[in-house]
């Protein structure tokens, strides 16, 4: 926590360095679905994020998602990310445009059932492909699909505020 709280601190300070605008944060809501040998959850999750476009066509971003939360054969499991990485922009009109992402992600597991708890997390490398649409200079909307482990899948839409 000490450390979000430096890096928060760090990163205002330095804005007035930096151009208007470059600066983002959002969020996002989305249906995840994990599909691990037979077993299927389903569920709805948010995220949070912040980022910084450092080049016209490059962005970097971190965030935390909420994975959602199910109930599978009896066992309560929930599951969240800490993300981080870099999106590549390709502009397709003033309004609108894709972008691909590659990062890292923790991904957290935790299930608990009568009698037992059981908690993973695994470190891997992430991707996504989505799109935005600009409402004005400030606000724009956003669709992706990412893939935060090899047997998760995410789709979620949201907004994002640049500033």
């Amino acid at each position: 926590m000490k450390n979000i709280i430096a890096l928060a601190l760090a990163a205002t300070l330095a804005a007035p360095a930096f151009a208007a605008s470059d600066f983002y944060i959002g969020t996002d809501v989305g249906q995840t679905r994990v599909d691990e040998g037979g077993v299927k959850f389903r569920s709805t999750g948010v995220s949070v994020y912040g980022g910084y476009q450092v080049a016209p066509n490059i962005a970097i971003e971190a965030g935390y998602r909420n994975l959602g939360s199910d109930t599978v054969f009896g066992v309560k499991t929930k599951g969240s990310a800490w993300q981080a990485s870099a999106l590549f922009l390709a502009p397709l009109s003033t309004d609108f445009s894709l972008f691909g992402r590659l990062g890292v992600n923790r991904v957290e597991g935790k299930g608990s059932a009568t009698g037992f708890n059981i908690k993973t997390s695994d470190t891997r490398a992430f991707f996504g492909i989505g799109g935005r649409y600009a409402l004005s200079q400030q606000v724009g909307l956003r669709a992706e699909f990412q893939k935060p482990d090899s047997d998760t899948k995410v789709f979620s839409a949201g907004i994002d505020f640049r500033f």
